[in-house]
């Protein structure tokens, strides 16, 4: 049985034109699911391109389809997919550490859930969290305010199997990016 383990995560967007923006780095400690996806990995070494790894058409319908119905409780406009935010994001992930790139988009990153909708939901679950009466970034969430940031209208996302962990790091890339400090108010709002 594996083990639970806790990993960091933070939202990271890279802030550029803007003087008040301000970039919030805090880390988030999340939990990995204990129900790790586990794979035979035999002689496949860590940066082996595996195929599983590819999102197909379907899985990308289910990662706009998941987060399009968590947006839409705050009435933030369905995302799109955008190919470009999605070829960053497994480029990134293929040396399989889990951290944030830093790049130009808004980022969310998971590790050893069973799938990309489960990831999404943990993601958006911490909106049990925000204060709506405080709008701003706290590092308890930072992956849902992403989730649901109302000026985003494009992602992009990725996934790895990495044998050396045994688990699937999720990433989704958001153009443009959220959680720009001030920005809170008009962008996320309340659930309708």
């Amino acid at each position: 049985m594996v083990q639970f383990m806790s990993v960091f995560a933070a939202t990271v967007a890279f802030f550029a034109a803007s003087a008040s923006a301000q970039i919030s780095l805090a880390p988030i400690e999340i939990a990995v699911n204990p129900l790790l996806e586990r794979r035979d990995v035999g002689s496949v070494g860590i940066n082996t391109f595996d195929k599983r790894d590819l999102l197909s058409p379907a899985e990308q319908t289910i990662v706009l389809d998941t987060h399009n119905k968590h947006r839409a409780r705050h009435g933030s406009p369905p995302l799109t997919w955008n190919a470009q935010a999605a070829q960053f994001g497994n480029n990134w992930i293929q040396a399989c550490q889990f951290k944030h790139s830093g790049g130009k988009y808004g980022e969310n990153l998971a590790a050893g859930y069973k799938d990309f909708k489960t990831a999404i939901d943990v993601w958006y679950n911490e909106v049990s969290k925000y204060n709506y009466n405080r709008p701003g970034f706290s590092p308890a969430t930072g992956h849902f305010t992403q989730v649901v940031w109302k000026s985003t209208n494009s992602i992009g996302c990725a996934k790895k199997f990495c044998p050396g962990s045994n688990w699937t790091i999720y990433i989704c890339n958001y153009d443009p990016p959220g959680n720009y400090q001030g920005q809170y108010e008009k962008n996320v709002l309340p659930p309708k």
